[in-house]
């Protein structure tokens, strides 16, 4: 299960239309007008698109993205209680621990599960490309040590994410990439379609938050593939509303018998590194 904020309908369109796979990409103009931030998102069970064995279901995303100098550090907490008709609450989780090289080449990480409070399984892990969209190799440290092969096409998480606001911006989606973020139940990548569904002026920005006032955005749809080329249905679905400083809201996440929304409750805007 996947509930990332960047890291974001049909797969096949897309990387017909997107950028080519295995071409190297420039650097990504939207990183000067990005705002480091920490962000606490309130998660709710939307009822209309979840099957009637899901009573209930809350919880809190907590998602920090920070200019680190050197590199892009994330950190993203999540607990969630998943309340069936029949049978106990469901309470799981999980945490996320990342470095990204500003060349967008190389990629530490750190994820833990959860169970009702208690950690379950740890993965940590870094990831080296030659270069972004070209191809490298993935090292998984924790549960075990493995080695694995990432394809050519292949981007790192907050490279994805400036990419991805370029595009917008420039009314260049949709975007179809392979993006490693050593998180899933394969070998920590996955294809990442994402289209746009709507485009909003700065004038109807959300006001509660003064980061998001007068910012452009864009209502995006993201969905998750398994690697392979073949598989035509995602593994999950997204949609957000992305501002053109990096920060989201509005987010839906669907996992097929539930779909859980995601508000923004809190924002902080994180001061400068002085790099």
């Amino acid at each position: 299960m996947r509930i990332t904020v960047w890291t974001i309908l049909c797969g096949f369109v897309a990387m017909a239309l997107g950028s080519p796979v295995g071409a190297a990409t420039p650097f990504p103009k939207s990183a000067g007008d990005f705002q480091p931030h920490r962000a606490t998102y309130d998660l709710t069970l939307e009822r209309e698109q979840s099957t009637p064995d899901i009573a209930a279901a809350t919880g809190r995303l907590q998602f920090e993205w920070a200019d680190g100098c050197s590199g892009w550090t994330v950190n993203q907490s999540s607990r969630i209680f998943l309340e069936r008709s029949e049978g106990p609450v469901v309470d799981f989780g999980w945490s996320i621990s990342s470095w990204e090289a500003k060349r967008g080449d190389h990629y530490r990480f750190s994820i833990r599960h959860y169970a009702d409070g208690r950690k379950t399984d740890e993965r940590q892990g870094e990831a080296h490309l030659s270069a972004p969209g070209q191809q490298g190799t993935a090292t998984f440290n924790t549960p075990e040590e493995r080695e694995v092969k990432l394809p050519s096409g292949t981007v790192l998480p907050s490279w994805h994410s400036f990419e991805l606001l370029d595009q917008a911006r420039r009314g260049a989606l949709p975007l179809w990439r392979m993006v490693f973020d050593g998180s899933g139940d394969n070998d920590g990548y996955a294809g990442v379609s994402v289209h746009k569904l709507r485009s909003y002026k700065g004038e109807e920005a959300f006001d509660e938050f003064e980061a998001l006032r007068g910012e452009p955005s864009w209502r995006l749809h993201m969905a998750y593939f398994e690697p392979e080329r073949g598989e035509m249905l995602p593994i999950n679905e997204q949609t957000l509303r992305l501002y053109r400083n990096g920060i989201a809201d509005e987010l839906r996440f669907d996992y097929g018998d539930f779909t859980l929304e995601g508000h923004l409750a809190k924002l902080e805007e994180l001061p400068d590194a002085g790099c």
